[in-house]
């Protein structure tokens, strides 16, 4: 071993240093703290040996500035005078291996390297065998986790995640939102955004973004895509003999096949009113009735809704409940369009027409730079899923994997609409403004310019009174008349 013996006495380094190198050890002498603390830097030592009570740096100040160097194991071994326990054990906790009274027993003192020379050896095969079950380890968790990614891409493929993509801050700040909604089912979400945005892709990643809800049921249902007896029939279920045609041992409906995971309402708008009424109990009161029965149904159920209109104007124009609004609204998400996140536009359509070469066995090569600007200048009225559709076309058409301008010259000739947009508020100039043709009412109209108000002023009383030109006593009252009246 490589031995440093810090001691201020020359006649007991002497005597130390010679039989330590009789015991076959390699011996380094300090005559202080300072001395053996540089020698302890520059040289390679296996065992510390050091006095106590020395000038300058005693031996406990050299020991605890020794173990704090974290990457040095060394062993220590301090030589206190006769009685002198209270630094024997402050030695101790500082983190000696082992301490020694003088006159020293040089017998002792073989024994204690022996122990300190044992222990080194296990410490180090520990050490040995803890850097070798790391690194195996560490490969089995890099394999592990290679095959669970590639398990993991299966199933978003499965539940067509694998096309949620995001490359633009607006989608960023919507997948961030449906990853807070995800961790609370008792929130209702409502999803905003023009047709073809992806609305049905942040519902399903909101359901599946949590590990443990990944295997409950994710059921879906378009509102507007049934007439209303067989939609009431699709939602609640039925008995036997509850309307002509209804099968003889009944049928469960969508609720209950949603029970326990999240049932998910594509274009809430087309919702008949009368079918909002029975809606908005069962997310109250969590029961279904079936058609034709009498008995209630517990069902444990997320409320995930979606659509392309604006539902303020329903509920204006009351085609919609205000009372259902705010139940499914609890969380809100609106999706901008396509043209307002033009950053995604690019690498959505590589990234759709790179597949749909590779389906069809060809290789693509690149867009020109005038159809990347036609293609980040254009509309998109359809958003992701024209443009998913216009890479197709371009796969399909295209023998060759470059895409000229001319190549898009399909996209000029359809016939250009213009959705209303989702997030377009309706201002009331100062000099004039139009009404409605069909007439108004004014009492909601005043609930509603009253209730986005204190929206705008984020709920203060104070601050919406004098948007509105009112008291706050006049405000106050006009809203216990509207709670009254609800």
């Amino acid at each position: 071993m490589n031995i440093l013996l810090v001691d201020d006495e020359p006649d007991v380094r002497r005597s130390l240093s010679r039989f330590l190198e009789k015991l076959g050890h390699t011996v380094f002498c300090s005559g202080d703290g300072m001395a053996g603390l540089k020698d302890f830097h520059e040289r390679r030592v296996d065992l510390l040996i050091t006095d106590i009570r020395m000038p300058g740096m005693n031996g406990l100040e050299l020991l605890r500035r020794i173990k704090k160097i974290e990457e040095s194991p060394v062993d220590v071994i301090v030589i206190t005078g006769h009685g002198d326990m209270d630094n024997a054990i402050t030695a101790l906790k500082y983190g000696a291996f082992d301490y020694l009274q003088k006159p020293i027993n040089v017998r002792e003192l073989a024994i204690s390297i022996e122990r300190s020379q044992e222990y080194a050896e296990l410490r180090n095969k520990y050490l040995r065998l803890k850097d070798e079950f790391d690194e195996r380890l560490e490969s089995k968790t890099r394999a592990i986790q290679g095959e669970a990614q590639q398990l993991r891409k299966a199933f978003l493929k499965e539940i067509g995640l694998d096309e949620l993509c995001v490359y633009s801050d607006g989608m960023s700040q919507v997948v961030h939102q449906a990853e807070k909604y995800s961790t609370d089912r008792s929130v209702s979400v409502l999803i905003e955004g023009e047709s073809g945005t992806g609305k049905d892709l942040i519902a399903r990643y909101i359901h599946h973004f949590s590990q443990e809800n990944s295997l409950l049921p994710f059921v879906a249902i378009n509102c507007g895509a049934f007439a209303h007896e067989l939609f009431e029939s699709e939602l609640f279920g039925h008995e036997h003999g509850a309307f002509t045609g209804a099968t003889r041992s009944g049928r469960a409906g969508k609720f209950e096949a949603a029970s326990g995971g999240t049932i998910f309402l594509d274009e809430i708008g087309e919702m008949p009113l009368s079918l909002q009424v029975k809606l908005l109990r069962v997310i109250e009161d969590k029961k279904v009735c079936r058609l034709g029965g009498v008995n209630e149904i517990p069902v444990d159920v997320r409320f995930l809704c979606a659509t392309n209109k604006n539902l303020n104007h329903a509920v204006y124009e009351k085609r919609f409940r205000l009372d259902l609004y705010y139940r499914i609204s609890m969380g809100h998400i609106y999706i901008p369009p396509l043209r307002e996140r033009k950053d995604d536009i690019l690498p959505l359509a590589h990234r759709f027409i790179n597949h749909m070469y590779m389906r069809k066995g060809k290789r693509f090569d690149r867009f020109s730079k005038s159809a990347e600007k036609f293609l980040i200048d254009f509309s998109w009225p359809g958003n992701v899923r024209q443009l998913k559709n216009a890479m197709e076309h371009l796969a399909l058409m295209k023998a060759d994997g470059h895409v000229d301008l001319k190549d898009l010259s399909y996209l000029q000739d359809l016939s250009p609409f213009e959705e209303i947009p989702l997030n377009r508020i309706f201002v009331l100039g100062r000099d004039s403004f139009d009404l409605p043709p069909e007439g108004l009412n004014l009492e909601t109209l005043n609930e509603r310019v009253i209730r986005q108000a204190l929206d705008k002023k984020k709920g203060n009383q104070t601050r919406t009174a004098e948007y509105l030109g009112l008291s706050r006593r006049a405000l106050q009252g006009r809203l216990k008349k509207i709670i009254r009246e609800k």
